[in-house]
């Protein structure tokens, strides 16, 4: 009989046993014959998940290139989305980093030829969450953007307050607290929108955020809120993180009871809940509230009852806690034999500690290497093979390229042939440019320049000749000034106007601050502005650039002239400077007459543009054309805004000085 027995509860066992092993990967891959099929395929990776989350690696990795090849076969791209995105977790699990990162790029691509946004926001969640475990928080950071832009584009209230809460973390461990409120507000908000579970963790976080920052009113009415979020969904856990940080909100305020009181509670529902690390850091708090409250004894007994479960516990940060404090309470009774002992206890453990880190480190760079080495040599004898297909396709080649080579050689004389004949019609264009270049100079220094030379030469003449007296000559002096002014400004913008058509100018660029040469251009137009009447403003703040200097002073005073030219007495130009992100933007503002909307295209125009100015000055249409190209060769930019009738202002952009 007993026999019998043992038969039936062997075979049972044995039943089990193949139960335990078969009902997961129970898909026949024979039977998937195309897409349609995609319901059994989808089984198998759920399949593949099971035993991805019970660790048999071996088993799952199996099953993923099993589906890999039948996804391929198929064109089954959502399917070999999943099944990728899972071989990128395997590959981690197994340190071979190439081979993950690849796999995850292979999840991508697939999951882009369906636009998968779901399966999209996955990848880049998972990534995220292997970045963060090896403490690389920027790339970590840039994943969960990407999940987060997915779960946008998708409208998935519920897995963006997941990305919120998980940006509120990263932001809270790069101690950028502004942030880190920010998106755990948001993920707040959304869950609470939502009614979604989960709610009560991010509220927990907030109100720990709060407390840690010395913001304890907000902090205890988050805590409130929290309590009764997770009471209606029976949620333990969190209900015993709540009353954990409510009672260190009252440690803050030193209300010492109210602490007790809520630690106690900690500890009964975190029992419940199974929370052990709670229960056990209730428990020490509760030895360190007696410490504080001088009652040694009971901070002895809570002490050591916590040591116990932590030590069996191996809850290393907590112990030296421990070790921390009672040293302070052998302190304080005078014990300083003991306290020493609970000293070389704290620094033993916090050098096991720091030498078990460091060493965890190293095996985990030692694994990691060894992994990639072992990839890198499958990566080279893979690249072997392809060289030496590469080699029997190359002699298969040749006597193809013998044959294009005789084509190709017919294809390059015609190409001369074809290139000849621009060539001669780019320098018959670059002849009538040329032309119309030496014309235009010609008409301007026949017209305008002559006309001013003219001009100095007849007010020279009648002094010269007595027609009029010295006084009257005094009288003429500033406008033979004004046109000696107007002439070397026509003469600097020809000359270059005529390097710019001959591609001369090349900027030599220096840091330098612009008031001094702004300083320099007031001093030098201040005679003209005066007899204007108008009032010349240096709002400039010390601005230093990266600019060829004498090129900024041609277009500082171009720009000044200009304005000057266009107001009537009474106006006023200023200047001013505001610093951006990389540039400095430099505005001539002027309450002149303005520029007319159908003229402000015309300014920088190729073709030249000039009108007289309130007193019937004249120009040549080459200042504002001058000015643009130096600012462009100084990487800068230069536009205009005007209203008629009330003052225009030019803007200059140019690079920071490093």
């Amino acid at each position: 009989m007993n026999k019998a027995i043992l038969t039936f509860v062997i075979f049972c066992a044995m039943n089990l046993l193949g139960f335990s092993q078969s009902q997961f990967s129970a898909v026949d891959f024979s039977k998937i014959e195309n897409v349609k099929d995609s319901l059994l395929f989808n089984s198998a990776v759920n399949d593949l998940q099971h035993y991805v989350n019970e660790d048999q690696l071996d088993r799952a990795d199996d099953i993923a290139n099993k589906l890999i090849k039948l996804g391929h076969d198929i064109k089954y791209f959502k399917g070999l989305g999943l099944v990728y995105r899972l071989k990128g977790v395997i590959n981690n699990e197994l340190n071979k980093s190439i081979d993950s990162k690849e796999s995850f790029e292979k999840a991508v691509l697939n999951f882009q030829k369906v636009n998968d946004k779901n399966g999209l926001a996955m990848v880049s969640n998972d990534r995220y969450n292997i970045e963060r475990n090896k403490g690389n928080i920027e790339q970590a950071t840039n994943h969960l953007l990407d999940a987060k832009l997915h779960r946008e584009q998708l409208k998935d209230s519920v897995g963006l307050s997941a990305v919120y809460n998980n940006l509120a973390i990263i932001y809270k461990e790069l101690n950028d607290i502004p942030n880190a409120e920010k998106f755990y507000l948001k993920s707040m908000n959304m869950g609470k929108k939502l009614k979604s579970n989960g709610v009560g963790l991010v509220i927990n976080n907030l109100a720990l955020l709060y407390t840690e920052g010395g913001k304890l009113k907000e902090a205890q009415k988050l805590l409130e809120e929290a309590l009764v979020i997770n009471k209606a969904e029976d949620d333990l856990r969190h209900m015993a993180q709540s009353y954990s940080i409510m009672a260190k909100v009252a440690m803050y305020g030193k209300e010492y009871e109210k602490a007790k009181k809520f630690y106690d509670t900690t500890q009964c529902v975190g029992t419940q809940a199974n929370f052990k690390i709670i229960v056990l850091n209730a428990k020490q708090q509760l030895g360190i509230i007696a410490l504080e409250q001088q009652e040694y004894d009971k901070a002895e007994k809570y002490l050591e009852i916590a040591r116990e479960d932590l030590v069996k516990s191996n809850v290393t940060s907590l112990i030296l806690k421990n070790y921390k404090h009672s040293f302070k309470l052998d302190s304080a009774r005078g014990n300083l034999l003991s306290a020493i002992a609970w000293q070389k206890k704290y620094q033993e453990l916090s050098d096991k500690r720091m030498n078990d880190i460091t060493t965890k480190k190293v095996e985990n760079t030692k694994s990691r290497y060894e992994a990639e080495l072992k990839q890198l040599k499958l990566i080279d004898e893979k690249e072997k093979r392809e060289q030496k297909t590469k080699e029997e396709l190359f002699r298969y080649r040749l006597l193809a390229f013998i044959s294009l080579a005789v084509i190709a050689v017919i294809l390059v004389f015609m190409v001369l042939i074809i290139k000849t004949r621009k060539e001669r019609k780019r320098y018959i264009k670059e002849l009538n440019e040329s032309n119309q270049v030496k014309n235009k100079l010609f008409s301007i220094i026949s017209h305008d320049l002559k006309n001013e030379i003219h001009g100095l030469e007849g007010s020279l003449n009648l002094m010269k000749e007595d027609v009029i007296s010295t006084e009257e000559f005094k009288e003429i002096v500033p406008l033979l000034a004004n046109r000696t002014h107007q002439t070397s400004i026509l003469l600097n913008n020809l000359l270059n106007w005529s390097k710019s058509q001959m591609k001369e100018l090349n900027a030599q660029p220096t840091t330098f601050d612009i008031t001094e040469v702004i300083s320099n251009k007031f001093t030098f137009f201040k005679p003209k502005a005066e007899k204007k009447d108008i009032k010349l403003i240096n709002k400039l703040d010390p601005t230093m650039i990266f600019a060829d200097k004498d090129m900024f002073g041609i277009v500082a005073q171009n720009l000044i002239a200009n304005a000057i030219k266009f107001c009537n007495p009474g106006d006023s130009i200023a200047l001013i400077s505001k610093e951006k992100e990389n540039h400095y933007e430099i505005c001539f503002e002027d309450t002149g007459v303005g520029i007319d909307p159908s003229n402000l295209n015309k300014l920088f125009a190729e073709d030249t543009f000039t009108t007289n100015g309130t007193e019937n000055e004249t120009g040549t249409g080459l200042g504002l054309k001058i000015c643009k190209e130096l600012i462009e060769l100084n990487q800068g930019k230069i536009k205009v805004e005007s209203t008629l009738g009330k003052g225009s202002t030019f803007y200059i952009s140019l690079p920071k000085a490093a």
